[in-house]
């Protein structure tokens, strides 16, 4: 029903994942022309290759329920679970957006014609040790994103030395800022060996740890010109916040995206692991979780959990479904051996949930299933192992 092209197109087939990122982006001094002579325009077109928010926050409409206590015409209890997860997503792209913006809002250093190439800096880090520079490049009209861009930190403005702790491509829409294809990641662990080598008090400082890659497409719809379409496929692999250095390390990924015409839709699907059957025996449960909310407010979750407390041949399943307050209208919880029921719980009617009477599946609503498994091991030994360095 809501399944789009741009999400068998826009995200799958790409080799970029594959490059290196280089560590000296002016190798080639000649062609260099001085920040008074810049191009305005051409600056402003490199500029938008920067991801925005509108392109990779998600969204995710908040209820309050506890699990504990959650019934019919309570607030519905997977919206309020998935609404920390989507705001802990939106916090680290706002962080990701909020570093590249303060370094590219200053006027850039130099352009190199040879390289097509903005760079900035280096420039003292005023939050840091060393130096912070970034650059815009652009790739041509046949890579896979027409832009590429990263922000590196170094120790002294050796620029040969400098080494990418963000890292990203695009191919931005002229006409509109929130639309066009892009990757970015963010690789914490770069951001930490790079104190670790170079700040004497770094064991006093409280860092997050891991990486976080996304890759998004936004456009009009293929079919409703009048419609926008938007997706974001992202990974967080063994993150540990900076507000929480103890926990332990999590991975994540999960699809996010928005239909936006006559209806809006957004969904989420999302895999993790946490202690979620029996909270507190330290057993940690493999958990999916999809949902979907039409007009920011009725909405369907489905939910699978493996492993942890649950024996090998176990699975539970639960289907939440809310209506446009979102207060409850139905939920089932239902453990399974191999293919047998061995306990359910239900509350409420399923035929309350009028649309949602139907599966996520039925309805066509997308899930990470849909994309290109190669385009998620790509994604995934990035977020592993961060882009390799020539």
């Amino acid at each position: 029903m809501f399944k789009h092209a741009m999400i068998a197109t826009a995200l799958s087939g790409l080799t970029l994942l594959g490059c290196a990122v280089e560590q000296d982006p002016m190798n080639e001094p000649p062609g260099q022309t001085p920040p008074g002579e810049i191009d305005q325009a051409m600056l402003a077109e490199y500029r938008a290759a920067l991801p925005t928010m509108g392109q990779l926050q998600a969204s995710a409409p908040e209820s309050t329920a506890e699990f504990t206590t959650a019934a019919v015409g309570d607030p519905a209890f997977f919206p309020s679970t998935s609404y920390d997860i989507v705001l802990g997503i939106n916090t680290a792209v706002s962080g990701i957006i909020d570093v590249l913006d303060q370094v590219t809002s200053l006027p850039p250093t130099i352009f190199n014609s040879d390289t097509q190439e903005f760079f900035w800096g280096p420039f003292p880090n005023d939050d840091g040790i060393g130096y912070v520079a970034a650059y815009i490049r652009d790739a041509g009209e046949e890579a896979d994103f027409r832009f590429e861009y990263a922000l590196l930190r170094g120790i002294d403005n050796d620029v040969a030395n400098l080494t990418p702790v963000i890292w990203g491509g695009a191919s931005p829409d002229a006409e509109n800022e929130d639309h066009g294809v892009g990757i970015t990641l963010w690789d914490f662990e770069a951001n930490r060996a790079f104190e670790a080598e170079h700040n004497p008090d770094f064991d006093q400082l409280v860092l997050d740890r891991g990486r976080f890659i996304a890759l998004y497409a936004a456009g009009p719809d293929e079919q409703d010109p009048n419609a926008e379409v938007a997706f974001v496929v992202a990974a967080f692999r063994n993150f540990v916040p900076s507000d929480n250095p103890n926990a332990e390390s999590a991975d994540l990924d999960y699809l996010y995206g928005r239909y936006e015409g006559d209806i809006t839709l957004d969904f989420v699907d999302y895999e993790t692991s946490f202690d979620v059957d029996e909270p507190g025996d330290g057993l940690i449960e493999d958990v999916g979780v999809r949902l979907a909310f039409l007009n920011e407010g009725t909405g369907r979750a489905e939910v699978d959990v493996r492993g942890g407390s649950l024996a090998d041949d176990e699975r539970g399943l639960a289907t939440e479904c809310w209506n446009a307050a979102l207060r409850q209208r139905f939920l089932s919880i239902e453990i399974f051996s191999g293919d047998t029921s061995i306990a359910i719980d239900e509350e409420g009617d399923v035929a309350d949930c009028g649309l949602f009477t139907s599966s996520l599946s039925e309805l066509d609503i997308p899930s990470l299933d849909d994309i290109d498994p190669e385009l998620r091991a790509a994604l995934d030994n990035a977020a592993e192992n961060g882009i390799a360095a020539e």
